[in-house]
């Protein structure tokens, strides 16, 4: 048997909520078959959310095409951050994860990207190292620790005590941990900025060296690309070449050709072209692979928060040429760097600023007090806790499960509006907003804290998926074989909602094993099986005799808790 997840950390500049659905997924593929259906998705998600965390620069979530009841269950997983400067962004992008093994074994797998948690299509770098607990503390992973232990100040809300002591004793874990090092790499090294007055840039210093970036500034090349004595290259997109006042004398500058038969094919909004962040640097007969998110601006290393992961390896085998080789390396994919005068783009230059701003409002302490019920709807009413900007003139804001239906919050005052007739089931933290200048208008998920959340809110999404006989017996054999009781069950698919089809005797087999092995298991279904038995409509989509057998195992259990 494999490892079984412990714990999993994600930091990342952008989030996609349907791109975020696939970390929990991943880790519950093994009990979902090839074909995930909503209730396998939305049980993949709950049964790992208490161990996934995804902190994310806060307004720069994008809003999902269509709504769908399995993002209720990432609300506790994702956590909008921003940097400790004003005027400056979170921007690393990494996993951290934690494993176990059935002896208990702890290993430890850290993936440094410059790839966002999106479905963007970009050219994009990554670098994935595998490692255990050691003895002793390492100085090497100060950097990371101190990243990691940073997480939860920076939150825009604070996060709930358990999940707040979880990571900070996972930052002081991996303290110790010894990382292997990769084919042909002599050492490794950390690099977190933004986060701690002791860090400081990586040494780029060097002979010769090549520079990956998709956005670069006199600034920041000063730092990545100090003069170099035997020149290099710099590789980034054509438009910010355009608009550097000069091109380094050392460094010759490329593109990436083959990108633009991509860029048609783009959806609005969707990242493309080069993203990678690489720097390689020559000296002493080694070469200084930085492979994060950091680019080459001065924002970079002046305010952002970031993370590099530096390897160092011989010159002679991984010289900067050798990764501009046409045969193994990126030379078949670049040309060369072609000035052009670009008409400055007024749209792209709205857009900036509407974002900048929609990620102002991300940060305002947004609440969603939740009204008394009036039969079977609540109202909710929206306040932002300060003022909105001025600028704020054609702010639209909708709850995520009901578009269309927005309030117009007023600039210069604190909003409190109110949504009415709410369903529970369509209750969400998740709001919309968007922002209006003229023609242009951009968005994003803010999430609002919930005040007067009911218990059942969760219980209630679940219920409006398990709606027919057949998906209840597929709830229940997921939600035992995602808490490792499911050992020789029928295969889902062979459900036929009557209590006396093979699947439901070994569901019954499997509720019984549960009882014996693991009876906290049967509290989740317990609360699913109490809504469903509220309503007319509910006890029909409970297989036939299944109410019986219910009731037998529930008898057992309180025996047993006597007896105990």
């Amino acid at each position: 048997m494999g490892a079984e997840l412990v714990q999993a950390v994600g930091t990342t500049f952008t989030v996609d909520l349907a791109t975020a659905l696939a970390v929990p997924l991943s880790f519950a593929s093994r009990d979902l078959g090839s074909v995930p259906d909503p209730i396998g998705v939305m049980e993949a998600v709950r049964s790992t959310a208490d161990r996934i965390d995804v902190f994310y620069q806060a307004g720069q979530a994008a809003v999902p095409p269509q709504a769908s009841d399995v993002l209720a269950f990432l609300e506790p997983v994702l956590h909008p951050v921003t940097a400790s400067r004003a005027g400056h962004l979170f921007h690393p992008k990494l996993w951290l994860i934690k494993f176990q093994d059935v002896e208990k074994n702890v290993s430890y797998r850290l993936v440094c990207m410059t790839r966002n948690l999106t479905g963007d299509r970009s050219w994009d770098a990554v670098i994935s190292l595998d490692g255990g607990p050691g003895p002793r503390r390492e100085a090497g992973n100060q950097p990371l620790s101190d990243l990691i232990s940073a997480l939860p100040r920076l939150c825009t809300t604070r996060l709930p005590d358990e999940r707040q002591q979880r990571i900070e004793a996972f930052a002081a874990e991996i303290r110790r941990a010894v990382w292997e090092l990769p084919d042909d790499v002599k050492e490794i090294a950390f690099h977190a900025l933004g986060v701690s007055r002791r860090a400081t840039p990586p040494d780029y210093s060097g002979y010769r060296r090549l520079v990956v970036s998709p956005f670069v500034d006199e600034e920041g090349l000063a730092i990545v690309a100090p003069q170099t004595r035997d020149g290099g290259f710099l590789v980034s997109r054509p438009e910010h070449l355009d608009r550097l006042p000069e091109l380094p004398n050392d460094l010759h500058p490329k593109v990436v050709s083959v990108l633009a038969e991509f860029e048609d094919e783009r959806a609005a909004g969707e990242l493309g072209g080069l993203h990678a962040k690489i720097v390689a640097v020559e000296r002493a007969r080694l070469t200084h692979l930085f492979i994060g998110s950091a680019n080459a601006t001065r924002a970079a290393f002046d305010g952002n928060v970031e993370f590099v992961v530096e390897l160092v390896l011989g010159a002679a085998k991984y010289s900067v040429d050798s990764y501009l080789s046409s045969d193994t390396g990126l030379g078949a994919l670049l040309e060369d760097y072609t000035p052009q005068t670009r008409p400055e783009d007024p749209e792209e230059k709205q857009r900036a600023v509407l974002r900048s701003r929609l990620r102002q409002l991300a940060e305002l302490p947004w609440t969603m007090q939740i009204g008394q019920p009036a039969e079977t709807t609540y109202d909710l009413r929206l306040r932002s806790g300060k003022p909105l900007s001025d600028w704020a003139h054609d702010l639209s804001m909708e709850l995520l499960s009901r578009r269309g239906e927005a309030v117009r919050p007023q600039p210069g005052q604190e909003a409190d509006e109110t949504f009415t007739r709410v369903e529970l089931a369509d209750i969400t933290p998740f709001l919309v907003a968007t922002l209006r200048e003229g023609d242009v208008a951009e968005s994003s998920v803010i999430p609002a804290g919930l005040i007067g959340d009911p218990e059942d809110r969760l219980d209630a999404v679940l219920a409006r998926q398990v709606d027919t006989p057949e998906k209840f017996l597929r709830f229940v054999l997921l939600l035992l074989s995602l808490t490792g009781q499911l050992a020789q069950a029928p295969a889902a698919g062979s459900s036929t909602g009557s209590w006396a089809s093979t699947a439901a005797q070994g569901v019954f087999e499997l509720l019984a094993r549960a009882l014996a092995d693991e009876p906290s298991v049967l509290d989740d279904l317990e609360r699913i099986v109490d809504r469903l038995g509220r309503t007319e409509a509910g006890r029909a989509v409970m297989p036939e005799g299944f109410a019986d057998v219910w009731a037998t195992i529930q008898e057992a259990r309180g025996l047993m808790g006597a007896r105990t």
